[in-house]
């Protein structure tokens, strides 16, 4: 049975796919650029979401048998259903931001991006890369997790201290999660066909730079808990412009929250 996030990350793809798909590539070029900033914010009177336990694990279509998993892992598994951190500004820590519907971009060169197993969970809890780029994990704990991107067929240990590098081939969203039975939170992973995409760091900033200026272009932020909330940016030659955008959570995310004069009643077994 597919998650509900799942769902999330086809309508991503679907974007992903008309904004930078083959046909709609943007040249490379030096062209005049500026830079874009900003913040993500909450929605006034919205809860951070959560994931289901079911969306923090991957079945392989062959399964291992697990030693028993720290006792701490029941607690960090728990605790990586909420990825996004809410700070006390009200900003969203763990949002991606990019760019689509422009021209021409800046090239830049391959980078690796650094996923770590530690204390039975995985961090970043998101990561935005571009086709290219490479994945690269290490387990830090003494257990052996089985971390997994995309489908497999089996699910290998990874030893401690040990990395497992994973290219991204393309465009698209993909999670990396262990295998069922020694489950490890999981990372999102979303790729670009350019550059023009950002985090939010721990103080739910971002910063774009090379930005194409002199063009209208679509500004996205997303996240697989989130409704997506967009505009359109236009920056003159070497401007510097601050965008904030305020996120939703999606409603089958949050749990409902009790009257305020609700009393629990004990169920009598008969």
């Amino acid at each position: 049975m597919r998650s509900l996030a799942a769902i999330g990350f086809c309508l991503l793809g679907c974007w992903l796919w008309l904004a930078c798909g083959s046909e709609n590539k943007p040249k490379e070029t030096t062209g005049p650029v500026g830079t874009l900033f900003g913040e993500i914010r909450l929605a006034e009177g919205a809860r951070l979401p959560q994931y289901a336990a079911y969306d923090l694990v991957r079945a392989p279509l062959r399964m291992n048998k697990h030693a028993s998993v720290p006792q701490e892992c029941e607690a960090q598994n728990e605790a990586a259903r909420t990825p996004v951190t809410l700070t006390a500004a009200r900003t969203l820590i763990g949002i991606v931001i990019a760019a689509s519907d422009f021209t021409r971009v800046r090239a830049r060169k391959p980078k690796v991006h650094h996923v770590a197993i530690e204390h039975c969970r995985l961090e970043p809890s998101i990561v935005a890369a571009m086709a290219g780029d490479t994945i690269s994990i290490e387990n830090r704990d003494a257990y052996g997790f089985e971390p997994l991107l995309g489908p497999a067929f089996e699910a290998t240990a990874l030893a401690h201290g040990e990395k497992r590098k994973l290219p991204i081939l393309g465009a698209g969203v993909d999670v990396v999660q262990c295998s069922l039975g020694a489950a490890c939170g999981r990372t999102d992973v979303v790729s670009f066909f350019h550059p023009l995409h950002a985090v939010t760091d721990a103080r739910g900033q971002f910063r774009i730079d090379n930005f194409p200026a002199l063009e209208l272009v679509r500004v996205t932020a997303w996240h697989p808990l989130f409704d997506v909330a967009e505009t359109f940016v236009w920056l003159e030659a070497g401007q510097r412009s601050r965008l904030v955008l305020e996120l939703t959570p999606k409603a089958r995310f949050v749990a409902p929250t009790p009257p305020a004069n609700a009393v629990l009643v004990p169920h009598a077994v008969p």
